[in-house]
């Protein structure tokens, strides 16, 4: 078991990994090693020479940009945003810019339950031309992706208090 709070691989898996066993690494929400754990023990693997073998498995931020409309040429992750003041607006006023300089989708994620609060501070901090994409639950029962420009998610609030999403900002060429 590893996730994001244990930074030690078990001596168990690398005595494995170094006996020659095959070991498998399964996230039940994510892809391993994308904006997931995982990295550590891949790149363990390759540290001891063992083979390291992806399997396709759904990835939330490809899915969500493939549905998006955006640029999926030029793209970057930034994980999860700072959550405080003035950090957070700070960033997102970043990432616009970013976003239209080099014609960048902007992709981001946060923890379920603070959703409401980053939208809420795109909302004020964007440019309502700006575009934004939402996409919660995917490939979940509730699953949404939706794309408007910054001025018309005013008058359409999403519900997505503790659903997993992505966000993705797009000030590019449109």
């Amino acid at each position: 078991m590893l996730n994001e709070h244990q930074s030690e691989i078990p001596a168990e898996v690398m005595q494995r990994l170094k006996d020659g066993d095959e070991i498998a690494y399964i996230s039940e929400a994510g892809c391993p090693g994308i904006a997931d754990p995982g990295q550590t023990l891949a790149a363990y693997a390759h540290q001891i020479g063992a083979e390291v073998i992806p399997h396709t498995g759904p990835n939330s931020i490809l899915l969500a940009l493939m549905a998006s409309g955006f640029n999926g040429q030029q793209f970057c992750f930034h994980g999860y945003l700072p959550n405080k003041q003035p950090l957070l607006g700070q960033k997102i006023q970043f990432l616009e810019t970013e976003s239209r300089q080099r014609n960048q989708s902007q992709i981001f994620i946060e923890t379920p339950y603070r959703n409401q609060q980053l939208f809420q501070e795109i909302l004020k901090t964007g440019h309502g031309e700006t575009k934004l994409c939402i996409a919660t639950d995917l490939t979940g029962k509730q699953e949404k992706i939706i794309t408007r420009k910054l001025k018309e998610w005013k008058n359409h609030l999403p519900e997505m208090h503790k659903v997993p999403t992505v966000f993705i900002l797009y000030a590019g060429i449109h």
